[in-house]
């Protein structure tokens, strides 16, 4: 379907959803004989017993609108931090961006925490108030790879291109989870991660001079405004995967001008830089008139 043809089917749609079908020209049969399917999929919710982790775990799932429409395969956008970040606002961002050719169109999962202080870090964390943090980051992304894809897999149909995205904390298990197991995801954003971790920081050089991950893209994303190690951290990521340029590892870094911790835009902006390019591609792909004839 040419860019044309995707303009008037999603005009089409507007206006017989705002009841206007007959100022556009277009027929359509009385109200009793048509029911309006709302344009935005409703959510689904999958509970997996997890083994790894000892409990059962919930993920909520967003299909793309046309998804019972089409026999067409997504990718999927895992998000971390599910009740934060899976929202009408951040999934109707992503909806918007893929209708106009940046970025593809995602099956999309938030993973929603039940303790997140243990998932976010392999190692326990103390603070100097004494709290602690971390200790099961390792079940917590086994229980991802394992339990939680094999059951999207299955029950939709996903495409093998998966995008793995983290908020602060848990944007750092997101990295951490690219250098653990690099096979998780073929995109891996992270939002203001919090990279002062005590392991990560001892180990991180060495994981990036050894990294054998294949094709792999990080996108690190933080606001002008964000916390001083965050800012520094994030930095010292992306200068040393440049000095070291591991191979089939991509890192680009964006900081979004007068953003604080995780600003708003930040999932959008991560992917768009991930898929930079993504609508010429896209485009070069059509086939041509000619070659319909």
């Amino acid at each position: 379907m040419s860019q044309e043809q995707d303009r008037r089917s999603f005009l089409v749609h507007l206006a017989r959803v705002l009841g206007l079908t007959a100022a556009l020209g277009v027929f359509a049969p009385p109200a009793a004989a048509q029911a309006v399917r709302p344009p935005i999929s409703q959510v689904r919710v999958e509970r997996i017993v997890s083994a790894r982790l000892g409990e059962t775990r919930e993920a909520w799932v967003s299909l793309p609108d046309r998804y019972d429409e089409t026999g067409d395969r997504y990718p999927v956008l895992y998000m971390l931090d599910g009740e934060i970040n899976f929202n009408s606002g951040v999934i109707g961002g992503l909806r918007q961006a893929a209708f106009l050719g940046e970025m593809p169109e995602f099956i999309v999962v938030g993973v929603a925490n039940t303790d997140r202080s243990k998932d976010i870090f392999p190692e326990v964390v103390t603070y100097g108030d004494g709290t602690k943090d971390g200790g099961r980051a390792d079940a917590f992304l086994d229980f991802i790879g394992q339990e939680l894809f094999t059951r999207i897999e299955k029950t939709y149909r996903t495409e093998p291109l998966r995008v793995l995205y983290g908020t602060s904390n848990t944007g750092f298990t997101a990295v951490y989870a690219l250098f653990r197991d690099p096979r998780l995801a073929s995109v891996y954003i992270a939002a203001s991660a919090t990279l002062s971790v005590p392991v990560f920081r001892s180990h991180r050089d060495a994981w990036i001079r050894g990294f054998k991950g294949g094709e792999k893209r990080l996108v690190l994303i933080m606001g002008e405004n964000d916390l001083p190690t965050v800012l520094s951290q994030n930095g010292a990521l992306k200068e040393q995967c440049d000095l070291t340029a591991p191979a089939g590892l991509t890192c680009r870094l964006a900081v979004l001008g007068g953003g604080g911790h995780v600003p708003g835009a930040s999932l959008v902006e991560g992917l768009r830089l991930a898929f930079e390019g993504w609508k010429d591609r896209r485009a070069a792909a059509r086939p041509k008139e000619s070659d319909k004839k």
